[in-house]
């Protein structure tokens, strides 16, 4: 695989428990090419979640290191990775992290700030996904107010108006019904297809095989041979 887009190098991370250090990754290397739709898959507690959130740069590793467009995010002071957190990557959490007190409209507008748009242009690129996931009739409501499907999708949403290059996705579908998750996969995979997305997928079995390119197995923090 030439000129992968994501790289990680002998990636680990340990933890102390007790006293005692265990390993919830240990020594992955892989290679994800651009524009390609990668699925993590295993058995909860077999390190996917941590993999996911080293690759993406909310957890820091005990040893190795991470590129993303030949970028070592790994060695980026924090200033810096937080720069390419907020405009480059896009992460969809297992919980929606919603603000309770802010309106569907306003959560998803707080993604947006770093942009620095005007106004108009923030209400018509947020009115287009709510149109698109049939929610804007909800924009003026409180994530309280919305099924767990839909709040889900609002997250997605939040992560999706700033047109990241690439998306991690820890169990995007693991909190909503059979037609929610289908209509998610769907999104995805058209942002996959028609914007040049890299999707990094995390599950234990909610997402079909066959949407994804590439699939590896962790675990006990490794990759399954």
């Amino acid at each position: 695989m030439s000129n992968p887009y994501i790289e990680c190098l002998s990636l680990s991370k340990q933890y102390s428990r007790n006293n005692q250090r265990f390993s919830a990754i240990d020594d992955i290397s892989l290679k994800i090419n651009r524009n390609e739709a990668f699925l993590i898959k295993g058995r909860s507690g077999a390190g996917k979640s941590t993999l996911l959130n080293l690759m993406c740069g909310l957890v820091r590793p005990t040893g190795g290191k991470v590129f993303i467009n030949g970028i070592c995010i790994t060695d980026l002071p924090n200033d810096s990775l937080s720069n390419v957190l907020l405009n480059d990557i896009g992460i969809i959490f297992q919980s929606f992290n919603l603000l309770p007190t802010y309106n569907i409209y306003e959560n998803i507008e707080i993604a947006l700030v770093p942009k620095k748009l005007n106004r108009e242009m923030v209400q018509g690129i947020i009115i287009s996904y709510l149109e698109q996931f049939d929610l804007k009739d909800k924009a003026h409501l409180l994530p309280s107010e919305l099924s767990v499907g839909q709040q889900q999708k609002v997250a997605i949403i939040r992560t999706l108006v700033k047109e990241p290059s690439v998306i991690f996705a820890d169990e995007p579908t693991g909190s909503v019904d059979e037609i929610s998750a289908s209509e998610i996969l769907e999104h995805l995979i058209n942002l996959k297809m028609h914007k040049q997305v890299t999707l990094v997928m995390a599950s234990h079995g909610n997402i079909p095989d066959k949407i994804a390119d590439r699939i590896i197995e962790i675990e006990n923090g490794r990759i399954k041979k």
